[in-house]
């Protein structure tokens, strides 16, 4: 049996979705907007098991919504082995278009996917310290250098329109981050963390940071 011929499950909103069940959501969602964070998990899912028809799955719902099509790499659809010269992870591919942003860009980056973030998924972030978590993807993901007080500042200026008040950052988010987290180790990334109490709200993020990119 060809790989592309097994049923696949998509890991979406903290469950696996067979592939075939999330298109009909994503086809019944009504707008492209509704849609969009479907079209996320099975680009995540394709580009992470080199599954080129399941990108070709997300590219069907787009046309749906008349939005134009994603580019497919030259993947082998009977091979989870994307060719060599897409072997550079995603990750590693928005880490280096991270880099080369200037400070401004990066700040709209920001800015831009804390709007997607509380558009998409207003139950995720509801706690001032959450900024936490935003600030360990950064770092973590993207810049190792950014320091909680570079990030204060680029946080305030990213601040979308509209922002609730009550979960504007401020200097005291950052007080009780060890003991929020329990840090033993401060070289840790969060995703290695045995307890990272905002893990959904972290790997969503780091979803749309790398769809914004």
């Amino acid at each position: 049996m060809k790989i592309n011929e097994e049923v696949q499950y998509i890991w979406h909103d903290g469950v696996r979705i067979r592939e075939d069940q999330l298109v009909s959501m994503a086809m019944s969602a009504g707008t492209y907007a509704l849609a969009e964070h479907y079209v996320c998990s099975l680009l995540a899912h394709g580009c992470a098991n080199g599954l080129a028809y399941i990108i070709n799955k997300a590219n069907e719902i787009r046309e749906h919504y008349q939005v134009r099509k994603f580019p497919v790499p030259n993947m082998d659809e009977d091979s989870v082995a994307p060719s060599n010269k897409y072997r550079v992870s995603i990750e590693d591919q928005v880490r280096k278009k991270y880099r080369r942003m200037s400070p401004e860009e990066r700040v709209s980056l920001l800015s831009d996917c804390l709007g997607s973030l509380r558009a998409n998924y207003p139950k995720l972030f509801r706690f001032k310290n959450q900024w936490q978590g935003i600030y360990l993807v950064i770092h973590d993901r993207l810049d190792g250098g950014l320091s909680q007080t570079d990030f204060m500042g680029m946080a305030d200026d990213a601040t979308p329109a509209g922002w609730p008040e009550r979960l504007v950052i401020a200097e005291s988010v950052f007080k009780n981050m060890r003991r929020d987290f329990r840090i033993d180790d401060p070289d840790e990334a969060y995703y290695e963390m045995d307890y990272n109490p905002y893990s959904e709200l972290c790997d969503t993020f780091w979803e749309i940071v790398k769809r914004q990119i």
